[in-house]
């Protein structure tokens, strides 16, 4: 019977390894059994740059509050950031 599940598992790695290849290039530790170190290092920063723009943008908006146009531009990516961030933090 074990052999027989192994036979399963590797045949499917066969048919979409080349999905999973196209995973990992992405930056997707799919399939891995322990997460790269370069991938934790690239996560972490992403994180930080990320959450930092967010926040610096929301100043930015705060300080220039009189300039409508400024404000418009800014609130603008800043809607779509958020959409973005609420469902980074909905699915961990």
């Amino acid at each position: 019977m074990e052999k027989e599940e192994q036979k399963v598992k590797g045949l499917s790695e066969i048919r979409f390894n080349w999905i999973i290849f196209f995973l990992r290039l992405a930056g997707i530790p799919f399939k891995m059994k322990k997460m790269p170190t370069p991938y934790a290092i690239d996560m972490i920063t992403m994180n930080i740059c990320t959450y930092s723009t967010f926040v610096s943008m929301l100043v930015d908006v705060y300080i220039h509050r009189d300039d409508l146009d400024h404000v418009m531009t800014k609130l603008r990516v800043l809607i779509g950031m958020n959409s973005t961030v609420w469902i980074y933090f909905s699915c961990r």
